[in-house]
């Protein structure tokens, strides 16, 4: 796994992502050409769907490829069932009702995924790759090699990619809609960033992944909007031994939801809590606290893909406020965006982002 997500394999990765950023960028640009609105949300998960796709197995998910597109439908699915699963938890005795009534839905879907990446692995595996390796590439020689300090079976190389498709095609593509959409709500932090960016990048080329390290802005209003939704907004652990919180006792093997959005809206924490306040990550140290600002989980179970999602994040947020201007709603709309939280494990918009792009830099051009 460290192998995986270590900086130099994000590095690698870097030319998916900007090839990606670059399709997206095209698209909406497209829509500002013809003064067609655009779903924000929905073009955001088709990026994040696209890239993780290529990153994971080498193919992408808006040419309608039959497998990637089943495979994230069955990941989708499975990962809706799992939140009505968990509920049970709070049930005490009665959880194993949640089972009953979803479990064999879940294994429904499961088999149906289980199925469809067993024959992408085989399709891999047929067709070894020296180099412009995928992630499914890394994890099969991991899986072939009988000489590794930790042996991964079939089903834990299954399991690990579930996870990553899970957290990179849906957490990451929620997160980034509400990351702009408290930009298009707070505009003088628009113009920040793009003031930002203009200063270190100039108007002659489109951001890139390395600028970001310039940028600390852009990189207070990613954490700041992380801060105030959280990708996964509950973590759920268990408890290895017994231990006493506070007052309360908690048996070993105990069931724990850790309440990230919680801890990220504490007044005792974090001052003017629920405000969108990019600067308290200029001027404060708290978010260097680990159990203050923990969007991706903490520890040895926190989020491994993290570098990954925060690399992407960066990047095409620093793009979408170089680019463009927007119109909430088209050219009747209020300008501002709905902040109202859908259900979900995650933490989705209530409705859709639709907004107007207007053309502000075309990086495809090179002219303002």
């Amino acid at each position: 796994m460290m192998e995986l997500f270590s900086a130099q394999k994000v590095e690698h990765s870097h030319v998916v992502r900007k090839e990606e950023i670059a399709w997206f960028l095209r698209q909406v640009l497209e829509c500002a050409k013809k003064k067609q609105v655009v779903d924000v949300g929905a073009e955001l998960m088709k990026l994040t769907n696209n890239t993780t796709c290529r990153m994971l197995m080498n193919m992408r998910y808006s040419n309608e490829c039959d497998e990637s597109v089943k495979i994230i439908g069955s990941v989708k699915e499975f990962v809706k069932i799992l939140g009505k699963i968990w509920i049970g938890d709070v049930l005490g005795p009665l959880k194993i009702l949640a089972f009953w009534i979803y479990g064999r839905h879940a294994i429904d879907v499961t088999s149906r995924y289980d199925e469809i990446l067993e024959k992408v692995l085989k399709q891999h595996e047929a067709s070894p790759k020296i180099e412009n390796e995928d992630l499914m590439d890394i994890l099969l020689k991991v899986h072939q090699d009988h000489n590794a300090e930790f042996k991964i079976t079939r089903t834990h190389l299954k399991a690990i990619l579930l996870d990553l498709f899970g957290a990179g095609t849906g957490t990451s593509g929620e997160a980034m809609g509400w990351i702009i959409a408290e930009l298009i709500n707070h505009p003088n932090a628009y113009n920040k960033v793009r003031e930002e960016i203009k200063y270190v990048v100039g108007n002659a080329r489109l951001v890139e992944e390395l600028d970001v390290q310039s940028l600390p802005y852009l990189q207070a209003v990613v954490k700041e909007a992380l801060r105030l939704h959280p990708p996964v907004p509950i973590v759920v652990r268990e408890c290895r031994k017994d231990c006493k919180i506070k007052e309360f006792d908690i048996p070993e093997i105990t069931v724990v939801a850790i309440n990230v959005y919680a801890i990220n809206r504490d007044p005792e924490i974090w001052d003017n809590a629920n405000d969108f306040w990019p600067e308290r990550f200029l001027v404060s140290s708290k978010e260097k606290d680990v159990l203050n600002y923990i969007p991706f989980g903490g520890g040895r179970r926190g989020c491994p893909g993290s570098k990954l999602a925060l690399s992407l994040m960066h990047t095409t947020i620093a793009a979408i406020v170089q680019c463009f201007d927007w119109k909430v709603g088209g050219e009747g709309g209020d300008g501002k965006v709905n902040m109202e939280v859908g259900i979900g494990i995650s933490l989705p918009m209530a409705q859709p982002f639709i907004s107007l792009p207007i053309v502000h830099f075309n990086p495809f051009t090179s002219s303002i």
